[in-house]
């Protein structure tokens, strides 16, 4: 009686520590589930928004481009305030001819986008699908996102229609701009954007949107994916701000006739 009274105890001891065990297996599986789905929660979130990775090549790439932006900018400060002060040394000795030159100065940054500019145009609004296809390939998936070529045919397509100037999320694009992707970010003129990236470009609104809207063109191609994903408003005065980035040369430099003759006399 007694070992069968000792048998029974041990066999509920047992029992209770595998109770025991598999209640803390069960927690420890959903704790890692609930780790799991909140880190594809995040990374879903992170695609979606087309938030930087935090990869570290993606990284470094973002702090070389901000580096040489933070040069450049150095550069451009210092040759301004050298060059601010000899205008006007020079500018007071001859009022007239010191004003004929502000008047070409002032045109010329009107030319190279280094003043604010305003009148009529159109404003295009660019944004991610959000229809989704898990099953879909990636390459189609793909193309409910907005990438760099997007808003490079975008604007190319505007310049074509006679745009007279151009911003993409309020980044004026001059001859030096780039537009590109780092990663999941994309890059205008060195900084970093998302969308909905706002394209407004100063020009004829009808010709800018007619040219915008030709069959097979870009908006065509963007609307048979999802027509949410391009919206065109015609505007009767947009405000499009100067570009504020470095515009100083490194390498090139301007040359006359009697350089390029030179030039060719040496190399014959």
């Amino acid at each position: 009686m007694g070992l069968f009274m000792a048998a029974s105890q041990g066999d509920k001891t047992q029992s209770s520590d595998l109770r025991t065990w598999w209640a803390s297996l069960f927690l420890l599986c959903a704790i890692l589930g609930a780790l799991f789905g909140l880190s594809f929660k995040t990374q879903e979130t992170v695609i979606r928004r087309n938030l930087p990775s935090n990869s570290f090549a993606t990284l470094a790439e973002q702090y070389r481009v901000l580096k040489d932006t933070v040069a450049n900018d150095q550069r451009t400060i210092g040759y301004l305030q050298e060059n601010t002060s000899k205008l006007e040394t020079a500018g007071s000795s001859n009022t007239s001819q010191f004003k004929l030159l502000q008047d070409d100065l002032q045109h010329m940054r009107l030319l190279a986008g280094l003043t604010d500019v305003g009148g009529p145009g159109i404003e295009v609004v660019l944004n991610d699908s959000k229809k989704r296809f898990p099953d879909a390939p990636t390459a189609i998936q793909n193309l409910g996102i907005i990438h760099d070529n997007d808003i490079n045919q975008c604007v190319n397509e505007l310049k074509a229609a006679g745009a007279e100037a151009v911003s993409v999320n309020d980044q004026r694009l001059v001859s030096v701009s780039a537009v590109r992707c780092a990663g999941n970010t994309v890059l205008i003129n060195n900084t970093p954007q998302a969308p909905p990236f706002i394209v407004r470009a100063i020009g004829d609104s009808s010709t800018l949107q007619e040219g915008l809207n030709l069959p097979g063109g870009f908006a065509d191609g963007l609307s048979q994916m999802d027509p949410a994903m391009i919206k065109i408003i015609k505007s009767a005065n947009l405000v499009i701000p100067a570009y504020d980035g470095s515009f100083l040369p490194r390498y090139a430099h301007s040359i006359n006739a009697t350089d390029s003759s030179n030039d060719q006399h040496t190399q014959n």
